[in-house]
């Protein structure tokens, strides 16, 4: 690598990151469809949304008066000294803490059954807008790295339709504003080609922070992300140089910020341990109140031991969680990350970037395979792994622009649509996939779509049936895509014929299709049929009175 510093990168004023049409238009989608109800708590959002009304009413910890008050003890929770706490990281609840007043004020009765209301809010607030601030800061770094405005639309539109992100933009999870944190941090400090603003170094270490601060394995990935900084935040010695090439005092001077965010991120969770467990290295993860997640905590170190083959096959190929069988187009956009590690035209500081994306997302992989509640309970696809879904999605826009053989281009954009495919049920109907379905999207999700058991969405609240919303929700959709495709397609040499590329592109979507049901029991086992019951029955019937509890999500 070059030690000459790079000049920094200016955008081109042809080149400009993205529409604001296209973020407000991904707003309304990841809005238009509301998983908070009045009759139905699910345990792992329940628990983040009483100790918002815990601290916001009395200003403790303990959520035994709000648990008495919606008479619901989730199964996600800790128990320490005889009263109940959230057994979670406490991030997302601490920022979505001040809208719980003023919704109060509002809506009084978000106190009892109008909690669903604080929960969709607090959701867009804390999920969906951190995402929509991460899509804008990875698009101007693409724009900024000279990739084509159709190249970056595409890449920020896959991302908000085709991935998980389309799903956990609408829950109140944590893992959406820990995938948020990391991505916004990534791309501040992969900005430009040369030395981060002392303004995105601060913005990289509070955002550090907080996604730590809310998803506590985190800090780890966030660990790395600083080392990344580290190194390029000067340019790299070459072979033969002495260590002072390594600029050793300069790099620290530099990543200072970075260290300090993040370093408050890890001070604040000691201190939230302290306020709840009277000890800042007694995590509330260690007191859990049902005994089948206490032994999977007490597996290991708080439930982590080394990387697990058949848990590494599950996350990423599984139909149950695999991130490539839900979204396998991201395992095109890592081969793009790693044909731009590998290329010699680029900057040093360019190569860098796609190098430690893969390998951040390679290394927490690793990480989360080693978790012994992999799987994560009932839930849609590998949902601990949604903090590195920006690090690997930013690589489709280097894929679109690498020299692809047609066939290789058109199994790009069957990948890409069958994608879309897999995320829309389970966002319009029910996102808590049970543990038990082997393969949910199939005998769970599609299944619920043809019943029409859809959840509460904006449409409906307008007046329109659910399915006329849901049909509204693929037209949006379906203009969303039509609009980023029409843009002017870059220069990446000769192409097949329109109706060569569309064929194949449809033929290998229908094989791919044909592929995926053939292996969906024509008679579902009784693991789906009971999942299908019981999903169809908090949706379709929970409305009319009857109160149900998702015991495990």
């Amino acid at each position: 690598m070059s030690t000459a510093p790079q000049p920094p990168l200016q955008t081109p004023p042809a080149r400009r990151p993205l529409p604001v049409a296209v973020l407000l238009a991904v707003a309304v989608l990841w809005a238009w469809y509301c998983h908070h109800w009045p009759y139905l708590q699910t345990a792992n959002e329940a628990m983040r949304l009483y100790f918002v009304q815990a601290v916001a009413e009395t200003g403790r910890p303990e959520l035994d008066p709000i648990v008495a008050r919606h008479r619901v003890t989730p199964v996600d929770r800790s128990e320490f000294g005889g009263h109940v706490y959230m057994d979670k990281a406490p991030g997302a609840s601490l920022l979505a803490l001040p809208l719980y007043p003023a919704m109060l004020e509002l809506q009084p009765d978000v106190a009892g059954e109008g909690l669903w209301k604080f929960g969709y809010l607090a959701t867009l607030a804390t999920m969906a807008v951190p995402l929509l601030l991460a899509l804008y800061a990875m698009a101007r770094y693409l724009a900024a790295i000279g990739l084509a405005p159709r190249s970056v639309a595409v890449t920020v539109v896959a991302l908000a339709t085709a991935s998980p992100l389309l799903v956990y933009a609408s829950l109140f999870f944590g893992h959406a504003l820990a995938a948020a944190a990391i991505g916004v941090a990534f791309f501040a400090i992969a900005g430009r080609d040369g030395r981060p603003s002392r303004r995105a170094r601060w913005l990289a270490g509070a955002a550090l922070g907080l996604g730590g601060l809310t998803d506590t394995p985190v800090f780890v990935l966030a660990a790395g992300v600083v080392l990344y900084a580290w190194l390029r935040c000067a340019p790299l010695p070459t072979a033969g140089q002495g260590w002072r090439a390594w600029q050793v005092p300069a790099r620290l001077r530099q990543t200072a910020p970075i260290w300090g965010g993040l370093a408050i991120g890890a001070v604040l969770q000691l201190l939230y341990n302290q306020w709840v467990l009277g000890h800042p290295l007694h995590f509330t993860y260690q007191y859990k109140g049902d005994q089948q997640l206490k032994a999977i905590m007490d597996t290991g170190f708080l439930g982590f031991r080394p990387p697990q083959a058949d848990a590494l096959v599950g996350l990423l190929l599984s139909a149950r969680r695999g991130l490539f069988y839900h979204a396998p187009w991201l395992a095109a956009a890592a081969l793009g990350l790693g044909w731009r590690a590998a290329s010699p035209a680029v900057s040093a500081g360019q190569r860098l970037d796609a190098l430690a994306a893969l390998g951040l997302a390679g290394a927490y992989t690793l990480l989360v395979s080693g978790f012994a509640d992999w799987p994560a309970g009932d839930c849609a696809g590998p949902r601990h792994l949604l903090p590195i879904v920006p690090l690997l999605g930013w690589g489709l826009g280097l894929t679109l622009e690498a020299p692809l053989k047609w066939w290789l281009r058109a199994g790009l954009w069957a990948s890409v649509a069958l994608a879309v495919a897999l995320h829309v049920p389970t966002t319009a109907t029910f996102p808590y996939h049970f543990a038990q379905l082997e393969r949910p999207v199939l005998e769970l999700g599609v299944p619920l779509l043809l019943q029409r058991a859809f959840s509460p969405s904006i449409g409906q609240w307008l007046g329109l049936p659910a399915l006329a919303s849901f049909v509204l929700f693929i037209l949006m959709i379906t203009g969303l895509w039509l609009a980023v495709l029409r843009r002017p397609k870059p220069d990446v040499g000769p192409e097949a014929p329109r109706w060569q590329s569309w064929g194949a592109t449809a033929t290998v979507l229908v094989i791919w299709v044909v592929g995926l049901t053939s292996v969906v029991p024509e008679h579902p086992g009784r693991a789906a049929e009971v999942g299908r019951y019981r999903a169809s029955v908090m949706l379709q019937q929970g409305a009319k009175g009857k109160g149900h509890h998702l015991a495990r999500p």
